[in-house]
């Protein structure tokens, strides 16, 4: 009689060799994507949003600057309680007037309604135009004219915030009353005019 012979291959006596669960290939690719995610949303923070919040807040800041500066110098002679009617159609061709036209920012366009003032634009990038819209109420606090309840739409809420574009318009706010020497005493807001009576 023959001896009893060992299987040589221990896997074969316990049956078919197991393959790694689909539960093992799913954990890791959700581990790649989270991982992929971190670096993404860290390059975001700490690379592509301070560099393009930089280069937006520097376009608007010299295009509100070069704005002011177009206010003419009679302003300051007007006596008080005047009113400076501001249309919305000013507003508009000056913003335009103070874009370059390698600027990204294109097609501004300013509305007023009793209920506040409304700047729509779009911004070209190299993924394609994209809309936007800030929105606002001006108002007066100690005779100074003010943008308050501002709200931002679209991408560029990403790069800078209401409390940042709240902060730039308030600057060339004051700026503008500083040339023409007047404080304001009320802001009236109608239909596509917003009225500034002076003090």
């Amino acid at each position: 009689m023959f001896p009893a012979t060992m299987n040589a291959n221990p896997r074969a006596a316990s049956g078919p060799a197991r393959r790694p669960g689909r539960a093992a290939g799913c954990i890791g690719c959700l581990t790649v994507i989270v991982l992929l995610l971190v670096v993404v949303g860290a390059g975001w923070i700490f690379g592509m949003q301070p560099y393009l919040h930089t280069m937006a807040q520097t376009q608007i800041d010299n295009a509100m600057e070069r704005s002011v500066q177009q206010i003419p110098p009679q302003a300051a002679q007007l006596p008080s309680g005047s009113t400076i009617p501001v249309q919305e159609s000013a507003l508009t061709n000056m913003i335009v007037l103070n874009l370059a036209p390698s600027d990204p920012i294109k097609q501004p366009a300013v509305s007023i309604t009793p209920q506040g003032v409304r700047l729509d634009f779009q911004v070209e990038t190299p993924i394609g135009t994209m809309s936007n819209a800030i929105t606002g109420v001006p108002k007066t606090v100690n005779g100074q004219l003010q943008m308050s309840n501002v709200t931002v739409e679209g991408p560029v809420g990403l790069v800078m915030s209401s409390a940042d574009f709240t902060t730039l318009l308030n600057k060339h706010f004051a700026e503008a009353q500083t040339r023409i020497q007047h404080q304001i005493k009320s802001v009236q807001l109608k239909d596509h005019e917003m009225d500034l009576v002076l003090s």
